[in-house]
């Protein structure tokens, strides 16, 4: 019992340093100023797609109405062996804005390129024609000055890599305690970035130029893996240019994806994301996510063991995220969301014990796919 409370303490002080060092790194980033700009960068956006046929007009519509020169971007979308209308659905699109540059690329029944969503991710690449490439996905929207926004940091910055914030739009209780945690997230990835220790970023949101992707090898070494097309480029891009990875905090760069509906959807995203703990190259992402699990399992056995330091360890983690999440919520202007934080907590802590275990065991179905 005392080596539980000794550790207990030990996991207590970490995680209040870690969220508290996330928190200065999240500080120091200063909103990006948009400046009056006269040069037009070319983008290829990709937009990997499987049975989507019901989000990708909507994201489609979003693209085609930027206020950005229409010559200056294409639009590549790759369907990853979609078995709904989803071909049929880009393909009327591409009749209706007949003047755009949109293309249809079809993934091949080789096995070569059944490996997810990063064969889909570079299977596009090898079409694109234009140096910067901007990833989302058929679910999200935008405003009209995202791809200007993205141009704007673009040339103020030279990055070789962006990460540009996502948000959750949300409706239900269960969706905005979601979008709360999932703001958390884009903070963490983005104080990362800026205190030069990269963790997490979205494939929903990134940008990068397509000769880094190729000089790094785009996913080479974890493109066996379900998850990732995200974190394991950036971490190869930060290898390669520390200096050179950034977080574009503007909210004229958000895009807007939905929440899952279901426990069911939440869990196997969830695994989903959790199933790579083990895979990263820098092992103190690793450690950091092993403690933070520990963490929380420490609370709840201290709630059976001793009830009033289980609710000091509850209480502690509790206020230290509250100043951390307030922050990222007040630039998603979403401050309100705030209030459900108490009730956040038990249900977080619950699902990261559970699915901390699931994720590396078994398999899960993924876009009508089963994957480990």
């Amino acid at each position: 019992m005392i080596f539980i409370f000794y550790i207990s303490i030990i996991l207590t002080i970490a995680y209040t340093l870690l969220i508290l060092f996330y928190l200065i790194g999240w500080i120091m980033i200063k909103p990006f100023e948009i400046k009056d700009c006269k040069e037009y960068n070319s983008f290829t956006i990709l937009i990997p797609v499987r049975n989507e046929e019901n989000a990708i007009v909507k994201c489609l519509n979003d693209i085609m109405h930027q206020n950005y020169p229409e010559n200056k971007f294409e639009i590549i979308v790759i369907n990853d062996h979609s078995t709904d209308a989803t071909t049929l659905v880009v393909e009327k699109f591409q009749k209706q804005y007949s003047l755009f540059n949109i293309q249809l690329v079809q993934m091949n029944n080789d096995a070569s390129q059944r490996k997810l969503k990063k064969a889909a991710i570079s299977y596009g690449i090898s079409f694109a024609k234009n140096e910067y490439i901007i990833l989302t996905d058929a679910d999200c929207e935008r405003g009209k000055e995202w791809l200007s926004t993205i141009n704007n940091f673009v040339i103020q910055t030279k990055a070789k890599m962006i990460y540009a914030p996502v948000e959750f739009n949300a409706a239900t209780l269960f969706e905005k305690i979601q979008a709360m945690e999932f703001a958390a997230l884009v903070g963490i990835g983005a104080a990362a970035i800026r205190l030069k220790n990269p963790n997490m970023c979205s494939a929903a949101n990134l940008v990068f130029e397509k000769s880094v992707f190729n000089e790094v090898e785009g996913y080479k070494g974890y493109d066996g893996l379900a998850s990732g097309d995200d974190e394991f480029l950036m971490h190869k891009v930060f290898k390669k240019y520390p200096g050179k990875v950034h977080f574009l905090r503007n909210i004229k760069a958000v895009v807007y994806t939905s929440a899952n509906k279901t426990l069911t959807e939440l869990a196997d995203q969830r695994r989903r994301w959790v199933s790579k703990s083990m895979k990263y190259e820098n092992r103190y992402i690793t450690a950091i996510l092993a403690g933070a699990y520990l963490f929380n399992v420490s609370i709840v056995l201290n709630l059976f063991i001793d009830f009033k330091f289980g609710l000091i360890q509850l209480c502690v983690k509790t206020f230290v995220e509250l100043i951390f999440i307030y922050s990222v919520l007040n630039f998603f202007k979403q401050k309100k969301y705030i209030l459900l934080l108490p009730l956040a907590e038990v249900f977080h802590i619950i699902y990261v014990i559970i699915i901390g275990i699931r994720a590396n065991i078994g398999t899960y179905i993924w876009k009508g796919r089963k994957v480990k």
